[in-house]
């Protein structure tokens, strides 16, 4: 896998890729907690984007997530997306859980004959990629990708093997989950955990080609027993209230001068997308957050020309991901 990344458009707490790039240019120190929220983020469509009449009428949050983050990355790679053959891949670890369970509610209180016809298409795993496709018109191959803690990783395998064979020109993915306080670690209130985490929501899109001119660099990745020794390089460390991981990822950043992404993103299970596109995003500012994780604050660095920077997150089978960012 060896993927070039052309636009990145983010949905956060903490804003799009622009308000990142300030963020770390900054050079202050951040501390965190006035940025955080437990609850739904407000969503405004672009007005930009001419979208087909009576589509942003039926469209749920979920979906409004990936529509507005893969807004922001067509914008942000000023590419003209009707002039190249495009897929879709949008990815999700719970999916459209909220219409999900409005729609099973229902059917348990009323019967299948009063089901919301709204809350029942919402409730379908590719409404994000539908709703996506529709808005933009895009008739390329389109995937809806769900593999747990896996989904960023297969999502990116499948978009090099539509690259690799010429199937598609670019790939729009986008992975990211809505807010819902079944998320909230429901019996560990209070606890440290919990605050260092707090819960969130959040949509990360990446337009991926081929070609060597790449505005943020290349990703490649791979999966890994354990944590590596390290030098020279910058790690971000992408944890979602896995309790299991944590005091190894903590030892692992105290020693190498790591991140961990989640005190400017909040706690959700696809927040591994985030904490990639912030890789490269530092790749391209040169400039790196380097985070304490029981104060909530990071010191902004610069980084050395040898430094690397790369991305560990959880996979399943207890397996670890590295996706290292190539300048």
């Amino acid at each position: 896998m060896n993927l070039s990344v052309v636009g990145l458009g983010i949905v956060s707490k903490i804003g799009d890729v622009a308000d990142i790039e300030k963020l770390l240019t900054a050079q202050n120190q951040l501390k965190t907690g006035d940025i955080l929220t437990d609850s739904s983020l407000v969503l405004d469509t672009p007005e930009d984007f001419k979208f087909p009449g009576g589509l942003l009428r039926r469209i749920n949050h979920f979906a409004k997530l990936s529509l507005v983050s893969a807004c922001r990355a067509i914008k942000d790679s000023e590419m003209d997306y009707t002039e190249k053959k495009f897929g879709i891949i949008q990815g999700s670890v719970y999916g459209p859980i909220v219409a999900g369970l409005k729609a099973f509610d229902e059917l348990i209180d009323f019967g299948d004959n009063q089901l919301s016809p709204t809350n029942f298409s919402g409730s379908v795993f590719n409404t994000a990629a539908t709703y996506l496709s529709l808005a933009l018109n895009i008739q390329g191959a389109t995937l809806s990708h769900t593999s747990g803690l896996d989904t960023l990783y297969n999502s990116l395998l499948t978009a090099a093997l539509w690259l690799e064979t010429g199937e598609m020109d670019y790939v729009i993915v986008g992975v990211g989950d809505e807010y819902t306080n079944y998320f909230d670690c429901q019996g560990s209130k209070g606890s440290a955990q919990l605050e260092i985490l707090p819960t969130a929501e959040g949509w990360t899109t990446f337009i991926l080609g081929k070609s060597d001119k790449a505005k943020y660099g290349k990703v490649t990745a791979e999966l890994m027993s354990g944590l590596p020794n390290c030098k020279n390089q910058k790690n971000i460390y992408s944890v979602w209230h896995e309790q299991r991981i944590i005091a190894e990822f903590s030892k692992h950043a105290a020693d190498n001068q790591g991140c961990f992404p989640a005190l400017l993103r909040g706690s959700y299970p696809s927040g591994t997308a985030f904490d990639l596109a912030l890789a490269l995003i530092c790749a391209k500012t040169k400039i790196f957050p380097v985070g304490n994780c029981l104060t909530g604050s990071y010191q902004m660095v610069t980084m050395a020309a040898a430094d690397q920077i790369n991305c560990y997150s959880i996979a399943e089978n207890h397996q670890l991901v590295n996706y290292q960012v190539l300048t």
